[in-house]
């Protein structure tokens, strides 16, 4: 079935499809936005609702340059629609294939700024707080599709559909573990929901990634992956040949990414400074 662009707006071209929601893009007046819909499938869903109406929350609450701005939240025929502002830039993935297609790995110096960039925006989003302070905003899903490199070099975060913040009504909570392999040990096996500390492993792992260019676990399909990062977590040797890492920022990584939650680095300003 054809994406169908709500009302007041006109569809440009779908760019995504996924288990919960349709993307395209759409014209509003002068404006190019994203739209996501949910999947036929995840409309007769209650996790397919909720995963909708905590993205909208999630960007109705927080408010960052790193961060899409939530233009309008609807529902017509075809069910519930989010429009955003359009996060521009390639994604972590993309830059590994991208360079891999070259024949070579992404250069230690890219690295090095998307390692920074990434972990300094990620520390701003955890800090913003309403005014009690009580916000402590989750995004429950980091890995190399969900973090984008601008064109001037910033860091951008996309889809927040297991996105988290405290306060959250029961009803929008979710059993949703994030995309392997990028998801901390406790999480993977359901002993802990997605928290601000899982948030910096999962980055860490996604620089992993784009550092190394190579599979950061070994299992072949989601319950291989499933059981091998809950009892293992990644490849933590793979740190030692990650480009664009000093032995300090080689040692910060490994720690990030520490099998038990007490020995890791908690925090991303803690990783950002480790990595400065």
């Amino acid at each position: 079935m054809p994406f169908a662009a709500p009302k007041g707006t006109t569809l440009i071209a779908p760019i995504g499809a996924g288990s919960v929601f349709d993307v395209a893009l759409v014209r509003e007046g002068t404006r190019t936005l994203v739209c996501k819909r949910l999947t036929s499938r995840a409309r007769g869903e209650a996790a397919g609702r909720a995963a909708i109406a905590r993205e909208a929350r999630f960007l109705s609450l927080a408010r960052h340059p790193s961060l899409p701005l939530l233009r309008r939240v609807g529902s017509d025929e075809r069910g519930p629609f989010l429009l955003e502002t359009r996060a521009e830039g390639a994604s972590i993935r993309a830059l590994v294939e991208g360079w891999r297609r070259r024949g070579e790995g992404v250069p230690p110096r890219l690295v090095a700024h998307v390692a920074l960039a990434a972990t300094t925006a990620l520390a701003e989003i955890h800090a913003l707080s309403d005014e009690d302070g009580s916000l402590a905003l989750v995004h429950g899903d980091l890995g190399p599709d969900h973090v984008l490199m601008g064109a001037l070099g910033e860091a951008r975060f996309v889809d927040f559909g297991a996105a988290r913040f405290r306060g959250m009504e029961a009803t929008l909570s979710s059993g949703d573990r994030g995309t392997l392999p990028f998801v901390a040990p406790e999480v993977a096996r359901g002993d802990s929901p997605a928290n601000q500390a899982s948030d910096v492993y999962a980055l860490a792992a996604t620089l992993l990634f784009l550092a190394t260019g190579e599979p950061i676990a070994g299992g072949i399909d989601e319950g291989a992956l499933l059981l091998e990062i809950g009892e293992r977590g990644v490849q933590r040797a793979l740190c030692d040949r990650a480009v664009g890492f000093g032995p300090r920022g080689r040692e910060a990584l490994r720690a990030a990414l520490a099998l038990e939650p007490a020995a890791r680095i908690q925090t991303a300003k803690a990783l950002a400074s480790a990595l400065d």
